[in-house]
């Protein structure tokens, strides 16, 4: 018989499959359900969990941290847009939010084992546990990951990790979870519930510093209302910028947009900060792989990362990465294995 088990359940359609398929396993279920943000639907999610739940006849744990996350994600989120950083709040959610919680209720009330439904494998390499990527990276979620502790890992349980969406929502379907396996996919940042960022970020700091935008050369070609509104890369609301110029770096005290050549941005070098590499002591580490949220196309070539005091390193690129931003999270695989992790803190040419 195996032991007890507390999954994360949101009401989609992986989590209601992760509970179907440890309770095949022999796993005693109970799902644990988090209210984040107050809102007309909330109710509603609630309910449909709580469906879930009898139906799959497991007991439900709800836990109200639409506080917590308030405090802790969105202020994360517009803040780092405030000073010219860019923002993952999927990531910082699950190390503030979500699986502290889960983690922390499963300890005081004597669990063996936690679970979500997200698509990443998790296993002992080298004596140390860490998230491996999903069979199938095109649904991999193990980037969202990188920046979990150990102590929370060793009790975690990824029953998805080997399995395609399709095949999800087909055993949804032959467990008579028709709803569930027919709802369609959330995207983007779940609390903005496909609204703009900016609108999100303007409704909680109404009062934007208006500044210069410069060129190259330091000239002003214009005025914006707010650095919270632009990011690496943008030339969408700047008029009159010449074609194949952008945004190339962001300056918060003083309140300035640089622009530049598109191509300008392609870097070799990137300095992480906050990091989290489990078991990686201060050395140089060959034949790494990074991912950084957001690339259209991340790099491809392997990277030599340096791993240095502080809770700091350096990446050197073999394949240059265009528009790193600072303020996003860069994951550092070697093969499938998730060695953890940092921020952009900036990016330079060598």
């Amino acid at each position: 018989m195996h032991s007890n088990v507390l999954l994360a359940m949101s009401g989609g359609v992986d989590s209601t499959v992760a509970a179907i398929l440890l309770k095949q396993k022999g796993y005693t279920v109970t799902g644990i359900h988090f209210n984040l943000c107050q809102t007309h639907k909330e109710p509603e999610k609630s309910c449909n969990v709580r469906h879930i739940a009898e139906k799959l006849n497991i007991p439900l744990v709800e836990l109200n941290l639409s506080s917590e996350f308030e405090t802790n994600v969105f202020s994360y989120f517009a803040n780092e847009y405030c000073v010219g950083r860019t923002p993952c709040p999927c990531s910082y959610c699950n190390l503030h939010i979500k699986w502290k919680y889960l983690y922390n209720f499963a300890i005081e009330n004597g669990f063996e084992h936690i679970a979500t439904g997200h698509y990443a494998n998790i296993g002992l390499v080298d004596n140390t546990f860490r998230v491996l990527r999903a069979t199938y990276t095109a649904k991999g979620q193990s980037y969202f990951l990188w920046n979990l502790p150990e102590h929370y890992l060793s009790m975690a349980l990824a029953p998805l990790g080997n399995l395609t969406k399709q095949e999800v929502r087909h055993i949804a379907l032959q467990n008579e979870f028709t709803d569930v396996a027919e709802k369609p996919e959330s995207m983007g940042i779940c609390f903005l519930k496909g609204t703009d960022y900016r609108d999100f970020i303007s409704e909680r700091m109404p009062h934007s510093a208006k500044g210069n935008i410069v060129d190259e050369n330091g000239r002003v070609i214009g005025t914006h209302n707010g650095v919270q509104n632009y990011t690496i890369g943008q030339k969408k609301g700047i008029k009159n910028i010449p074609k194949y110029k952008c945004v190339t770096r962001i300056d918060s005290g003083s309140n300035t947009l640089h622009t530049g050549a598109w191509d300008s941005l392609y870097y070799n070098r990137i300095r992480l900060t906050n990091c989290i590499l489990n078991g990686l002591n201060y050395s140089t580490y060959n034949q790494l792989r990074v991912m950084i949220r957001g690339f259209g196309k991340n790099p491809q070539a392997d990277c030599v990362l340096k791993v240095m005091p502080g809770n700091e390193a350096i990446i050197h690129l073999n394949d240059t990465a265009w528009a790193p931003m600072p303020g996003q999270p860069t994951a550092i695989y070697k093969e499938n294995v998730l060695l953890g992790g940092g921020y952009v803190h900036s990016s330079w040419n060598e």
